[in-house]
């Protein structure tokens, strides 16, 4: 499949969005460019959010979100507002109202979401960074499927005020790069450089990589197991199911609590695919909510202890390779189960997970990602500057 940047940049962007803004004209991110997701706010400008309502319902932003404002205030230009799943609800960046940001690392294949058009714009090097956010994988699924680094970052560690909330208990800020340079320089804005550095234990998640498909799994693992990790950690010890029963209720009941007074109104216009899932977080089960606070609390002590100061456990980012733009409805949904079996680990604990474009796989990139301890993002750059050199 075929493209022109002027195609690549139609899809990324969206249209109400500016399309340039530099607060300053010195600092560390001096010459470089970014685009924002469509959740956060910038002064003068709507949020769209991913849905046609929102957008002709929205007042301009009175105040551009602090997440924002951190780059701009350190040089980089901003380029643009980018396409999002509708209200971030979505791992495929199939948004039905304003179409599919282009995948230019596997065209003919969806972009991942719901960072989608933040995906797509830095792919196509119609940028050199972009912000987006992560709440079940939307930062680290896209950077899988496009060949990007992909940073979720601690929750509560970069400011969501200003940005659309979807979760809120889980909803995170995070960054997409080509390179590891590139997120080194832009991550170090928003924390500092680190002052002292530690030498990373890495922990091989071995049954996180039975979860792929064999080609998936296998060719992740080779690379996992050139990087000499410590040793064999297991992952899932009580079991993938735990961690998708834990997640599923409080993930569902944080969107209905946020979108569901919205959603229900008449007449709303929303997908079919997002109005379901609002039907369905209508239903969790207050008894399932209550038992999953208390077991996510059990889990991300237990996972905090196991990685301590110095650890980070290796394991792959997606079961799949990206799905083909034509893939059935229910291909989307057993794909997002399985993936997310991966993807949930980190957001159910809050800790930070970067995704490494670490192979190809039938063409398509396939990512690798790395979990650290709370906080622990410099740790996670160093080790994905290291593998990058490596596989370059």
């Amino acid at each position: 499949m075929s493209f022109t940047p002027e195609q690549a940049r139609r899809s990324a962007f969206v249209e109400h969005g500016l399309s340039s803004l530099r607060m300053a004209s010195d600092g560390p991110l001096a010459g470089l460019t970014f685009a924002v997701k469509d959740l956060f706010d910038v002064k003068g400008f709507k949020s769209g959010w991913g849905n046609p309502d929102r957008l002709r319902e929205a007042s301009e932003a009175v105040a551009t979100a602090p997440a924002v404002l951190v780059p701009l205030m350190a040089g980089a230009e901003m380029v643009g507002k980018t396409h999002t799943d509708e209200i971030a609800c979505g791992m495929f960046g199939m948004n039905p109202h304003f179409g599919t940001p282009l995948n230019s690392a596997a065209p003919g294949r969806v972009p991942g979401g719901s960072s989608s058009g933040s995906a797509s714009a830095v792919a196509a090097g119609l940028c050199d960074f972009a912000l987006g956010t992560d709440t079940g994988g939307s930062i680290r699924v896209p950077a899988s499927f496009c060949g990007l680094f992909g940073l979720r970052t601690t929750f509560g560690r970069i400011s969501t005020a200003g940005v659309m909330p979807m979760a809120p208990s889980f909803d995170t800020v995070g960054l997409l790069t080509r390179d590891a340079g590139t997120m080194r320089r832009v991550a170090d804005c928003y924390f500092g450089p680190a002052e002292q550095r530690i030498a990373p234990r890495l922990l091989l998640a071995r049954d996180a990589f039975e979860i792929p498909v064999q080609a998936v799994g296998e060719t992740l693992l080779a690379v996992a197991q050139s990087m000499e990790p410590a040793r064999e950690t297991r992952l899932f010890a009580g079991g993938v199911d735990l961690w998708l029963d834990t997640f599923r209720p409080l993930q569902l009941h944080d969107l209905w609590a946020t979108f569901g007074a919205w959603g229900r109104m008449p007449n709303r216009t929303l997908s079919p695919m997002v109005a379901q899932r609002l039907d369905l977080a209508a239903t969790v089960d207050p008894a399932k909510l209550a038992e999953a606070v208390v077991q996510r609390e059990r889990l991300m002590d237990a996972l905090v202890e196991t990685l301590g100061d110095d650890g980070v456990i290796v394991l792959p980012t997606a079961h799949d390779l990206p799905p083909l733009l034509e893939a059935p409805l229910s291909k989307q949904v057993e794909f997002r189960e399985r993936t997310l079996a991966l993807t949930c680990v980190a957001s159910l604990c809050r800790l930070p997970q970067i995704n490494i474009p670490a192979a190809v796989v039938d063409g398509c990139p396939a990512g690798l990602s790395l979990i650290a301890g709370p906080r622990k993002e410099h740790l996670l750059l160093d080790v994905a500057e290291q593998l990058a050199a490596r596989t370059s």
